[in-house]
């Protein structure tokens, strides 16, 4: 059994209550992206590299909202840290194996208990359908940010979640073009819904590595939230959903999953696609029995019956033994000179070459043109 997860209560900050208050959250729901949506509706859609560079070109003869568009990416909020993101990226790559397995088999996971944001998914046809180059494409945009240096403006990091928000206004604008219901399902990719996405990057992916045993410490927490507050501006959320610290956003976690939990077949039928797809694939080529059950001990057995996810009692075993092996090795990275950066070398590589070998070797053919 997991333990309990964290509860954050709103007397913690007393602001909070209102913050995250129905009324604001309700209108959240219906608040987008405006910056990227009217860049959108002046562009055909595109792979996301070519929309971008479209997007810089006319921002340059033309100005208005492509300029807009191209300076708010550009221009640096005055909180940002750059040692506090550079901490976070190293810390990343340092655990990169098992924050991999948690976001896959956790974070995005859990998502899918979201009905209304999991329609989206299903609607474009996203991850249903070409289950692995969706979850390759995911991964080559945090490799692109962790990268020493990947998300200063103008490096290859920093122009992949440009082309990540411009994919977001695009699909945003073939779903209202297709009659999108915002009576049943609300804004597409609306801002409750990408607030929550930035959570699955970080609380989420923190909690599933602690259930497998790899404990971040309070530096390396914090670090973290840092980056992906950094990430959530620069991929649109708005100031009002930018949380000011982890325990924030655990608060907006918690409320967010009291107004919008209710898991459906379609969240079933897209977890157990995620987890059947990553089977045996680089660059960890586990099996699709050890995958669910470390789905099951992130989720926990609520959700995780739910999903229908199987039970294992071999693979229970499995798994307490690679928790074992995960506390040895987030020891070893605090404890021991110059594992840290080993790891973080040798993780990089391996990345890298997951990503090459499992993406189309023509640059001009992916999604997102570089892989740093």
């Amino acid at each position: 059994m997991n333990a309990p997860a964290a509860i954050v209560s709103p007397q913690d900050q007393p602001g909070w209550e209102a913050q995250y208050s129905d009324s604001v959250m309700d209108r959240m729901r219906y608040t987008c992206d405006p910056l990227a949506d009217a860049v959108a509706t002046r562009i055909k859609r595109g792979r996301p590299a070519q929309m971008l560079d479209e997007v810089y070109a006319r921002a340059k003869s033309e100005g208005g909202v492509f300029s807009d568009y191209v300076d708010h990416c550009h221009t640096i909020p005055s909180w940002v840290d750059w040692q506090q993101v550079e901490h976070a990226a190293r810390v990343n790559l340092g655990f990169a194996n098992v924050r991999s397995i948690a976001l896959l088999v956790s974070s995005l996971v859990e998502g899918y208990s979201l009905s209304k944001a999991t329609h989206v998914l299903v609607a474009t046809g996203r991850l249903h359908q070409d289950v692995l180059r969706r979850v390759y494409e995911t991964s080559q945009m945090t490799h692109n940010m962790n990268v020493p240096g990947g998300l200063r403006p103008g490096a290859e990091g920093h122009r992949t979640v440009m082309e990540v928000r411009l994919l977001h206004a695009m699909v945003r604008k073939y779903l209202r073009a297709q009659g999108w219901d915002t009576s049943l399902y609300d804004e597409p990719i609306n801002q409750e819904d990408m607030a929550f996405t930035v959570i699955e990057f970080d609380y989420l992916a923190q909690r599933g590595m602690e259930r497998m045993g790899a404990a971040l410490n309070a530096d390396d927490k914090a670090a973290s939230h840092h980056l992906w507050r950094f990430m959530a501006h620069l991929n649109g959320v708005c100031e009002e959903m930018l949380t000011d610290s982890l325990d924030e956003e655990i608060y907006q976690y918690q409320r967010i999953r009291e107004r919008q939990y209710s898991p459906n077949e379609e969240g079933r039928m897209l977890a157990q696609a995620v987890i059947t797809a990553l089977a045996r694939q680089p660059p960890f080529h586990l099996s699709e029995e050890l995958l669910f059950e470390l789905s099951r001990i992130c989720l926990g057995d609520e959700l995780a019956d739910v999903y229908e996810l199987p039970r294992s009692a071999f693979w229970w075993r499995a798994v307490m033994a690679y928790k074992g092996m995960n506390r040895l090795a987030a020891f070893s990275h605090y404890h021991v000179p110059g594992a840290a950066r080993a790891s973080e070398a040798m993780n990089i590589r391996m990345l890298r070459r997951a990503l090459r070998k499992n993406l189309p070797e023509d640059p001009g053919k992916r999604a997102f043109r570089h892989i740093s």
